[in-house]
């Protein structure tokens, strides 16, 4: 027997599609992708490059907010994984803009992706002791 999701897993999940669609909206039509009127990025070195890969970032954020939405409306089995996936996600990105390749000045993405993780993190260990305590 399976058990359902948690409501805050649930809703962390359709938080976090709600970002991403909206995250990925700004990187994808805005004339800078946000880049410099965002994060205050200089576009002048190779703007179309910048805007290329913006976009498809963009893409992404879009597609995966689009599957959080989908799972956190009417496929409730795809939440756990899915929490999951964003917590490497988020792991991954704090990473990179921390300390493998930080960007050349603080963007407002470096802090909120800090954020998102420990909150993400601390909802995927609620859920799982849950699930745990449900299957013993």
């Amino acid at each position: 027997m399976s058990v359902s999701p948690s409501r805050l897993a649930i809703a962390t999940v359709a938080l976090l599609g709600a970002v991403n669609l909206v995250r990925g909206a700004i990187h994808l039509f805005a004339p800078d992708g946000g880049a410099a009127s965002i994060a205050g990025l200089e576009l002048a070195g190779a703007p179309q490059t910048i805007l290329f890969l913006f976009a498809t970032l963009g893409v992404g954020q879009i597609a995966l907010g689009l599957a959080d939405a989908a799972a956190a409306w009417r496929w409730h089995g795809f939440i756990v994984p899915l929490l999951f996936i964003h917590v490497v996600q988020a792991a991954l990105g704090v990473f990179v803009l921390f300390l493998f390749k930080p960007p050349p000045t603080p963007v407002p993405g470096q802090w909120f992706n800090l954020a998102v993780l420990v909150a993400v993190v601390a909802v995927a260990l609620i859920e799982m002791l849950r699930l745990r305590r449900h299957a013993g």
